[in-house]
């Protein structure tokens, strides 16, 4: 295991960091206590396993969700691929903000660095890079894109180091580490009509040609550049798979039972000691309306109701009821949807009423 890097959370830009938070990033899920062995634990043993509660309610619940799974199915299947000359393919993970991305593209990659050492048990030896992770800037170029993923090498250069130079060291660095897998994240900020971000496209496009590594392309709504004209977002489109990511919805009986299922997972998660299992089920509709179906959302609500709730150091006391989830705060995007979703409702009422 990796020896802890200087802040390392939420910050991929590193390969040492990167790797740091890949093999970490999920505590141990401490065993299920009664209430009564909680109690009978003593003062320090408590807290110490209230402390693990937190940090396990806190790390990133993962639900694996029949999107998420198709992702991690084409990125394997991609990856049969890669050693061809020709013929390779990559995915494109595609949706709306909060909608999961970031959580496909981590996920993805922890599976990614799990299938290389699968085939390279002795990597770190042999000095590979399993997994890189860059973000597109905005208004990038050829030199800028390259300089991301320069840095994440750790490579040193200079400014007036030409991008033809810039890419013959990414190429030569990925190539001598074996690198597997290459997730491309803000794709969104290439598909622009200006000539440096066509010319930045064209180096991704070079980059992922020379090296037999599977790239992951993330962004917010690619879809419309994909399929727009005869663009650079075309040529990527006919090299890649698409998963596109949306909220879910309890329109027909199949999304209910999807949504219930999500609900459920979280709430498996929670490790409260007095909640009974399934019992968020009756707030499904609740808990829909509020996130509107956003994985992201239902996610900060539970935990954030269940963390209070361990916090508060009263296990009898633990229990998710209708007061509690509407005791928290919305994100902003959560609670903008929820307002318009709600002024409509009233619009339709106001005219049913009015019309009779």
């Amino acid at each position: 295991m990796t020896t802890e890097p200087i802040s390392p959370r939420g910050h991929f830009d590193q390969f040492e960091q990167l790797l740091w938070l890949i093999e970490n990033d999920k505590p141990a899920k401490p065993s299920t206590l009664s209430l009564a062995e909680h109690a009978a634990l003593s003062p320090n043993a408590r807290q110490e396993y209230d402390d693990m509660r937190i940090a396990h309610v806190a790390s990133n619940i993962v639900v694996r969700t029949p999107h998420l799974e198709s992702l991690l199915k084409e990125l394997r299947r991609a990856s049969l691929r890669a050693d061809r000359a020709i013929g390779r393919t990559g995915v494109v993970l595609s949706g709306p903000p909060a909608a999961g991305k970031t959580t496909g593209a981590f996920r993805a990659m922890v599976d990614g660095l799990a299938r290389h050492e699968k085939r390279y048990p002795e990597w770190r030896k042999l000095g590979h890079i399993p997994v890189v992770y860059v973000e597109v800037p905005p208004g990038s170029n050829a030199r800028n894109i390259l300089g991301c993923f320069l840095d994440f090498l750790g490579l040193p250069y200079s400014n007036t180091v030409t991008a033809e130079t810039r890419a013959r060291m990414v190429k030569e660095h990925l190539v001598r580490g074996h690198t597997s897998l290459v997730v491309i994240d803000e794709m969104q900020n290439l598909f622009m009509n200006s000539r440096g971000h066509s010319e930045a496209a064209q180096a991704i496009k070079a980059l992922m040609n020379a090296v037999a590594a599977v790239p992951l392309y993330v962004g917010v709504e690619l879809e419309s550049f994909l399929t727009a004209g005869d663009g650079m977002g075309r040529q990527f489109a006919s090299r890649s798979t698409l998963i596109s990511l949306d909220r879910l919805g309890i329109d027909t009986p199949a999304e209910q039972r999807l949504w219930g299922g999500v609900i459920h997972a979280f709430e498996s998660e929670l490790m409260l000691l007095n909640h009974e299992a399934k019992s968020l089920l009756s707030h499904g509709a609740y808990l829909w309306k509020v996130t509107r179906g956003s994985l992201g959302t239902l996610n900060r609500l539970l935990t954030t109701v269940a963390l209070e709730l361990i916090d508060a150091g009263d296990p009898s006391n633990e229990t998710i009821t209708m007061d509690k989830l509407e005791s928290v705060k919305l994100d902003i995007t959560a609670s903008r949807d929820l307002d318009r979703a709600l002024d409509i409702e009233a619009g339709k009422n106001w005219g049913t009423s009015h019309a009779a």
